[in-house]
């Protein structure tokens, strides 16, 4: 049995002005080395990142720093230049965490930059990945085994037409998370993947030429296909005339927000939030933000940085029965009149959504139940508070 990490949110503005004055990054001090990656093809491989706190400097220059709280591959450059010709893709995290680029100088982006999602597979074993911070698609049918939703938090069984039609998160993209996956098809084919999830907050400008994309890809003609993901831009300046896009061909679309005094009007951006840049630059959500997680499941206490393996080895926890098993969850600033949604996505077979039960506390820190039988074999458990 898995827990899935969630972290969860529990028009067109043109511009008015040019600024050329730097914006103050938190974080942004070019400990990662300059970006610049060569080539037609660049990987970035994020389980090379070290643990620890996102304030750290990385151990290896280049390799950025996982941290677990925060649910971020971090990497703090003093510049980025992707130039044409060059894609840049990524290798998940074992977490599937997204990205976060700090950048203390300027962003040119020529080239390709993917978190794209991966497409339909026909695989028996492993899942379709998601683009960082993304959620992988579910399990074809196969023998006696039923077709398997996709994960994420808009991932949907096949009799719920296989995948999520809306958005979700918030326009502000706090927290930063992907596209959830589409679901398996009988027909022998696995849902795709999510699109990943990157925020770029440079002090610099950032120059788009080329394509940013967080897509959820294709390979088929099955509708069962992920969401988009998210895109947040940060800087005092967003120039160029490229595209960036976080969609999907027939699911959700994902988000992408620019946060800049001036935004070029020469971009195509599919879907687009254009704000200014805050007073003070949020790069996580508040610490009043509210928050809600699984404690312990059957009495065995839940670990700190889940990964839903979703296979024969590494679960997160292991239960000997499939009977009434007690589920317990934890929320901070939330309010105890509220609903807390528990979500269970067995590999294989149709999904279930059920309400947990207020047991004790305040709208600082409260305890809720749900009390449930959960299916055979490797499956997620996934959280979701709803304000009142």
């Amino acid at each position: 049995m898995n827990i899935q990490k969630v972290l969860l949110s529990v028009g067109l503005l043109f511009p008015l002005w040019t600024a050329n004055a730097q914006l103050t990054i938190p974080g942004a001090n070019g400990s990662d080395n300059p970006f610049n990656p060569t080539g037609s093809n660049y990987v970035v491989n994020l389980a090379n990142a070290a643990p620890g706190v996102w304030t750290d400097n990385p151990s290896t220059p280049g390799n950025g720093v996982y941290d677990a709280a925060k649910w971020a591959v971090v990497f703090k450059y003093p510049s980025v230049n992707i130039p044409a010709g060059t894609t840049v893709t990524f290798i998940n995290h074992p977490s599937r965490a997204p990205v976060v680029w700090l950048v203390s100088g300027d962003v040119t982006i020529n080239g390709v930059l993917s978190l794209n999602g991966q497409g339909q597979t026909t695989s028996n074993v492993d899942l379709p990945e998601p683009g960082p911070g993304g959620f992988r698609g579910g399990a074809h049918g196969q023998a006696n085994l039923a077709v398997g939703p996709g994960f994420g938090p808009g991932g949907f069984s096949a009799n719920n037409d296989g995948y999520y039609k809306g958005s979700y998160g918030n326009a502000q993209i706090l927290p930063l998370i992907g596209g959830s996956g589409g679901s398996g098809w009988s027909s022998g084919w696995n849902g795709s993947g999510g699109g990943g999830a990157i925020l770029i907050a440079a002090s610099g400008k950032i120059l788009i030429g080329g394509y940013v994309s967080a897509n959820a890809s294709r390979n088929n003609g099955a509708y069962y296909q992920g969401s988009g993901g998210a895109i947040r831009l940060l800087a005092g300046q967003i120039l160029g005339a490229g595209r960036v896009e976080a969609n999907s061909e027939g699911a959700g679309v994902g988000r992408i927000r620019l946060e800049a005094n001036f935004v070029s009007q020469a971009l195509s951006l599919n879907p687009i939030t254009i704000g200014v840049p805050p007073t003070t630059i949020n790069i996580w959500p508040p610490p009043s933000a509210p928050t809600v997680k699984v404690v312990s499941v059957a009495g065995m206490t839940a670990p700190a940085d889940p990964r839903a393996v979703m296979a024969n080895n590494g679960d997160d926890l292991t239960l000997t029965n499939t009977g009434p098993t007690a589920i317990l969850l934890e929320t901070t600033s939330f309010a105890t009149n509220g609903t807390v949604n528990v979500s269970i996505k067995p590999r294989n077979g149709n999904q279930g959504v059920y309400q947990a039960r207020f047991l004790s506390g305040t709208a600082n820190l409260a305890t809720w139940q749900l009390l449930t039988n959960v299916p055979l074999g490797h499956f997620v458990i996934q959280a979701r508070a709803v304000t009142p």
